[in-house]
């Protein structure tokens, strides 16, 4: 059973939303997780728990990162490790 992976992002311009989420695809085929996106904009509960701190990534169910989120932070988070590229 795939991990699932939610991030939690605004919907309007956020940098750091969309680089979050460029790095959650880049590291979806090796990583082996189903990816959600949700917009917190439309649920005003989800506006108020994650507005100040977007974006926000869940693993499982459990918050792993929020702010700005770096590739090494999130392999780490999701347990991915960094495949050595031969030349």
């Amino acid at each position: 059973m795939a991990r699932a992976v939610t991030l939690y992002t605004v919907g309007h311009a956020c940098p750091l939303c969309d680089e979050a989420l460029a790095h959650l695809r880049s590291l979806q085929p090796e990583g082996g997780f189903e990816l959600r996106v949700v917009v917190i904009d439309s649920d005003p509960l989800l506006a108020v728990r994650h507005a100040l701190r977007v974006p926000v990534i869940e693993v499982d169910g459990s918050e792993a990162l929020h702010g700005k989120v770096t590739l090494a932070a999130l392999r780490a988070a999701l347990g991915v490790s960094k495949v050595a590229r031969r030349p």
